[in-house]
């Protein structure tokens, strides 16, 4: 009886233990999180991603950057408004311009979301929209893998930046990401992009192209200050975790590195 008893015990624990082995992940966190659009058609080009953080989303539609606020509610229900989405219009194949309007469109109207292990789903009345983190592989496995080590400080591929002024809110503090020779962001008013270079150990940024829309206020004084600094003729230099740029008026703008 005792031996019976025993071996009942050892197969609980078994099966215990299967169950906490094929415990599901926890979910990728919201904010902070880079979201790769899942689309039934892949299209040419670099897929489209949306990023959310501190109240100000951005994201790429597959044709042209584009940039808004959003807010969350405070309980915990998951529900979501999105304003109004300032875009970089861009000439793109017809085909990717069609997309990215239904894909923007949708997203404007969406009221909830919800993460499922490494996939954001976002609905709304204009429909449903699914994203997989960037750093996800469908399918594969779940891994406790070390964070990545930090990019060299002699490269600014991949890395992210928040400008450091007194008193900005969300909507008007700016921000730089840099690509492999392209940069882009955002003024504290308008999207700004442009390509970038390493030139005999000096950091060469520009010329910059930026959407038209006219900003009263803080937003517009602070774009002022940042574009004025940031000209073709600007010394831009990284130092330990700010990125420095001087223009050649004495206009400068600093920004901190977001990790």
């Amino acid at each position: 009886m005792n031996r019976w008893f025993a071996l009942v015990l050892l197969a609980l624990a078994c099966g215990c233990g299967s169950i906490n082995s094929n415990r599901e992940p926890p979910p990728k966190p919201f904010t902070a999180t880079k979201w790769m659009l899942i689309m039934e058609v892949p299209l040419p080009g670099d897929p489209p991603y949306i990023r959310f953080g501190d109240g100000i989303l951005e994201g790429y539609g597959g044709c042209s950057r584009f940039v808004g606020r959003y807010v969350q509610d405070a309980v915990g229900a998951r529900a979501i408004a999105i304003g109004r989405l300032e875009i970089d219009r861009r000439l793109c194949d017809p085909m990717q311009r069609l997309a990215e309007a239904r894909t923007l469109e949708v997203l404007q109207a969406v009221s909830s979301y919800s993460v499922t292990v490494d996939v954001l789903t976002m609905s709304g009345s204009g429909g449903t929209l699914r994203f997989r983190a960037a750093d996800a592989t469908p399918g594969a496995a779940p891994t406790s893998a070390a964070p990545a080590a930090a990019a060299p400080s002699s490269s600014l591929v991949g890395t992210r930046w928040k400008g450091v002024v007194d008193g900005a809110d969300e909507g008007t503090t700016p921000w730089l990401e840099f690509a492999e020779g392209r940069v882009q962001g955002y003024t504290g008013c308008n999207m700004l992009s442009g390509p970038w270079h390493m030139e005999a150990n000096q950091l060469r940024i520009g010329p910059l192209a930026t959407t038209k829309r006219a900003c009263a206020g803080p937003g517009g004084e602070i774009e002022r200050r940042l574009l004025s600094a940031m000209n073709e003729l600007a010394h831009v230099a990284r130092q330990g975790d700010r990125l420095v740029a001087s223009g050649s008026g004495g206009d400068r703008f600093e920004f901190s590195e977001v990790r």
